[in-house]
């Protein structure tokens, strides 16, 4: 028991320097800013150490990644004097404005010193996060891989995958709305600078936003509880592993129609995706091969669905319903 107070104690005084560095960091720190900062902290922290920043637990909630331990720290900080609240407003224009309340950092003699270090993660937020509003910061949250792959009120594990820059990487407004357009009409050209990223052969964000877009969602709206939740481990699995051995032997590389069945027959086989993973598997292989320069000719998948779901057959499938054409490669 005393062991068990001793942690807790430790995670408390953790999420409390935490809280105290951003506040003395972020001009103007709502508490529901806050929340989404300490989260994205933790993302980056793993992201790049393979580690867990503090154990303060964040749920997948309808606006976004939620730590409830926020709210009583927050409590606890003024109490000590190490932050304090101040009346505040959410823009200059008086007619259009909200008032709210601020979390600032306390004089340094009621601070008191960290009990460690910021992690250089921390830093980062700040620098990248901390100048935008809130809804901007929302937004990204929102789209993050670890929060979308979790079930609606469950809690986010960021260790369901490993350390990997792409749970931190979020995909551009414009690439959304292509993968959602292509999803719909996978035979539209790209029309849009910067909306086709080449930089990777398929990424975890992409085949999540394929799922997104095959649940009805839209890719400008924070997706819905009902779309949250699908199995990450093996759709990191499949991106990593298939598209990796893809790029990785240079004059031995598969066959691109042949990579692309192999993401699309993993995905169908792990049921990445509950109901709808059939068709997030076959969009997939195909976001795949027009990434690598190949066209459809109308919709294929709703035109001709593939026969059968064996690894030869969706193999024989997309090498029916591609062609390979001369592209301008873009970058990201």
């Amino acid at each position: 028991m005393e062991f068990k107070r001793s942690q807790d104690s430790k995670q408390n005084d953790d999420l409390n320097d935490i809280i105290t560095f951003v506040a003395g960091s972020v001009a103007h720190l709502p508490e529901v800013k806050l929340d989404k900062l300490i989260y994205i902290a933790h993302l980056y922290h793993y992201a790049s150490f393979g580690e867990v920043l503090t154990k303060t637990r964040f749920f997948s909630l309808s606006f976004g990644p939620h730590a409830p331990t926020v709210r009583s720290s927050v409590k606890r900080l003024v109490e000590k004097k190490s932050v304090f609240l101040k009346a505040s407003r959410t823009s200059s224009d008086p007619v259009y404005s909200n008032p709210c309340l601020i979390i600032r950092a306390g004089e340094p003699a009621g601070r008191g010193d960290p009990s460690v270090p910021p992690s250089p993660a921390l830093k980062e937020v700040t620098a990248d996060w901390g100048d935008k509003p809130y809804e901007t910061v929302l937004e990204y949250a929102a789209r993050t891989v670890p929060f979308l792959s979790t079930p609606y009120r469950e809690p986010i594990d960021l260790t369901l995958s490993p350390p990997h820059h792409s749970l931190a990487h979020t995909l551009s407004l414009p690439q959304r709305i292509f993968i959602h357009r292509f999803v719909e009409a996978p035979e539209m050209p790209v029309d849009q600078p910067g909306a086709l990223c080449r930089e990777a052969p398929l990424s975890i964000p992409e085949v999540a936003e394929i799922y997104l877009a095959a649940h009805g969602e839209r890719p400008d709206r924070i997706p819905s509880r009902e779309a949250l939740g699908f199995d990450l481990p093996s759709v990191f699995r499949v991106v990593d592993e298939e598209g990796g051995k893809n790029r990785s032997r240079p004059g031995k590389s598969r066959d691109d129609v042949e990579t692309a069945a192999r993401i699309a027959d993993t995905l169908i086989s792990a049921l990445s995706f509950r109901s709808l993973s059939a068709r997030v598997a076959l969009k997939a292989g195909m976001f795949f091969l027009r990434k690598k320069g190949y066209c459809f000719h109308g919709d294929a998948l709703e035109e001709d669905w593939p026969g059968g779901s064996s690894y030869e057959v969706i193999k024989e499938w997309f090498g029916q319903v591609s062609l390979r054409v001369d592209t301008q490669q873009e970058s990201c």
